[in-house]
């Protein structure tokens, strides 16, 4: 699972293999050692309290929940995302995407992500 963050938006893109787990289990997780001792955990689960995406962030994790019945249409559909904001106050938002990840169109193929459906375009 890729994390990607800017600004006030945070994108979660997983593989194949990562989606089927969350089709599985509604849970998947990542963890990036920082330092000795130290490090970071990410979060993707679905909960069938919420209405919509939302982040938590406690403990050097974030933790990223999607709707139960959402995450598992997405998860076995033909759907590419999910996308939701979370309100944070002030006027700001946190925009919060989760998708399945598709090869690059140039440069190396990653056999774990999606076939990319622009392939064959060009």
């Amino acid at each position: 699972m890729k994390l990607r963050m800017h600004r006030n938006s945070i994108r979660l893109r997983l593989d194949q293999a990562e989606v089927a787990q969350f089709s599985k289990t509604g849970y998947v997780q990542e963890t990036v050692e920082l330092a000795p001792g130290a490090s970071f955990s990410y979060v993707l689960e679905s909960s069938s309290s919420i209405p919509a995406p939302q982040a938590i962030y406690k403990n050097d994790e974030l933790r990223v929940q999607i709707p139960t019945r959402s995450g598992m249409e997405w998860a076995t559909g033909e759907g590419v995302g999910i996308s939701g904001e979370q309100p944070l106050g002030s006027g700001n938002n946190l925009a919060i995407l989760i998708e399945k990840d598709f090869q690059c169109l140039h440069g190396e193929i990653d056999p774990k992500a999606y076939r990319n459906p622009m392939a064959d375009a060009g």
